[in-house]
């Protein structure tokens, strides 16, 4: 009769744990990159990286969520680079209420040619992966978002496989429903 008790108990506390660190709202979200990081060898001499693109995000009442972030990335050495939109699809997994964890895994869909000062190049690699955690903070129906990305990726032009790693900071809104 314990041990029934016992594992009754225990049932209701993982489900009342869970249902507490969960987030309590659905979430819609939008961030941009503000800052970027290179990183790796294939980077050396790269300087004044500038990031650009979006991230959005739906997060269910149950903490777990899908988005999409679309990523570009320009720097300079001895004329100016671009890898433009690398895309991938992300899952997350939220916890909090008023204020928000947010911890999130990507994976590449897609990448956009890279471009050099003196000609575009297609960009055959299409495998990396992604990480990032977001906090948020609820002002009653919306939030303030920052967060950081970090994002490895396997470009491939011109016959060689190239590491583009980087890392961003991100900002942005969300609503909650």
């Amino acid at each position: 009769m314990f041990k029934k008790f016992l594992i009754l108990g225990v049932t209701a506390l993982s489900m009342l744990a869970t249902s507490a660190i969960a987030a309590d709202a659905s979430r819609a979200r939008f961030m941009i990159p503000v800052q970027v990081t290179l990183s790796g060898e294939d980077f050396d001499g790269y300087e004044s990286p500038s990031p650009s693109g979006y991230n959005l995000q739906y997060v269910h009442s149950s903490g777990f969520g899908v988005g999409y972030t679309s990523t570009s990335i320009t720097a300079t050495s001895g004329g100016e680079v671009t890898f433009k939109d690398t895309t991938f699809v992300d899952l997350s997994y939220t916890i909090g209420s008023e204020m928000t964890a947010q911890f999130v895994l990507g994976s590449v869909i897609g990448q956009g040619p890279v471009t050099f000062t003196g000609g575009e190049y297609e960009n055959t690699g299409k495998s990396g992966t992604a990480f990032g955690i977001n906090g948020g903070y609820d002002f009653g129906g919306f939030e303030a978002l920052i967060g950081y990305r970090s994002e490895s990726v396997t470009a491939a032009w011109g016959g060689d496989d190239n590491n583009v790693s980087r890392s961003l900071v991100m900002a942005g809104i969300g609503i909650t429903f």
